[in-house]
């Protein structure tokens, strides 16, 4: 399952050749994890992308990175060497977050292989190994009902992913280039942080409409699960395994925000942070990646610890 012995290179960043060119020192891997089997016809995979040891994989909230393989419950089924980058993890987030946004997974059109196939071709200008695309393919040919039918109701339709090409992400790639590394610097603080969400972790749910009575409820994260791209976590008050969005949860113990309520910024140390001290700001959103809640000032925005926030009551 895994290589034997790999050379000696550097894990971080890109350097130069005595020419000036990039030369590569990005290790690259593929891990793989089957999900189910449609006898005599496909069998699903989860296949996430891992860069220096760190993996990145696509889930209903957008992608996630972590280093302890979260999204194959840290034992993936095959784990391969692909090859080494110019590029980093940073910079992949940085070139595919864009098309792979929170609330269009779709376990057909657009999931964690259509992920990995783009984020290898961006690293590396390789694609996936067709035998984990299967499904897929099998999808692109069979007609709704069919596939309810065949995954025994997991498949829903999401019509946020109805659009998606791969092939248009490859396009817009392409146009890319190797684009300069200084434009992905707030994704490199995103690789070098420490996710909210992982196995074990307790947090709070909030913001269900259609289950209100488990708003404020305490639970803990049990896995991910790569079928529909949420997070399982047991509600403690009554033991139930229930399947969550990562909008839906926070870590335990913090003061929560949502999108449109206003806080005060206090307590930060830095000489730039200790400016925004005593500010007013619109809270935008939870970044689950980075542990940290993105804030408007003014035409500016920051992203903040909630132990920084306040709750604004004038």
């Amino acid at each position: 399952m895994l290589r034997c012995c790999l050379p000696n290179r550097p894990l971080q960043g890109s350097l130069e050749d005595g020419n000036g060119r990039a030369s590569a020192c990005n290790r690259v891997e593929l891990a793989a994890s089957e999900l189910f089997s449609l006898p005599g016809l496909a069998t699903a995979y989860h296949t996430s992308v891992i860069v220096n040891g760190e993996e990145f994989f696509f889930s209903d909230s957008g992608i996630f990175n972590d280093r302890v393989l979260t999204s194959h419950q840290g034992q993936p089924s095959e784990r391969v060497e692909v090859g080494w980058s110019t590029k980093t993890g940073a910079r992949l987030l940085h070139a595919l977050a864009p098309h792979f946004r929170p609330g269009s997974y779709d376990l057909i059109r657009k999931n964690c292989n259509s992920f990995s196939d783009c984020a290898l071709y961006y690293l590396l200008r390789t694609r996936l190994e067709g035998r984990f695309s299967a499904l897929e393919r099998l999808g692109a040919r069979a007609s709704t009902e069919m596939l309810q039918r065949f995954t025994k109701g997991m498949y829903v339709p999401n019509q946020e992913a109805a659009d998606y090409r791969t092939e248009d992400v490859i396009d817009a790639v392409e146009r890319l280039g190797d684009a300069d590394p200084e434009a992905s610097s707030a994704f490199e603080a995103a690789a070098r942080s420490r996710a909210a969400l992982s196995v074990g972790a307790r947090v709070t749910v909030i913001g269900l409409r259609n289950a209100e009575a488990l708003n404020g409820q305490g639970a803990q994260i049990v896995r991910f699960n790569a079928v529909n791209g949420r997070w399982e976590a047991r509600v403690n008050a009554t033991g139930e395994l229930k399947a969550f969005r990562a909008e839906n949860l926070r870590p335990a113990g913090e003061l929560i925000f949502e999108p449109g309520d206003r806080a005060k910024i206090h307590g930060l140390q830095t000489e730039s942070g200790q400016t925004l001290n005593g500010l007013t700001c619109e809270i935008l959103r939870y970044k689950h990646e980075v542990s940290r809640y993105e804030v408007r000032l003014g035409d500016d925005t920051k992203a903040l610890k909630g132990e920084n926030l306040q709750i604004c009551l004038d």
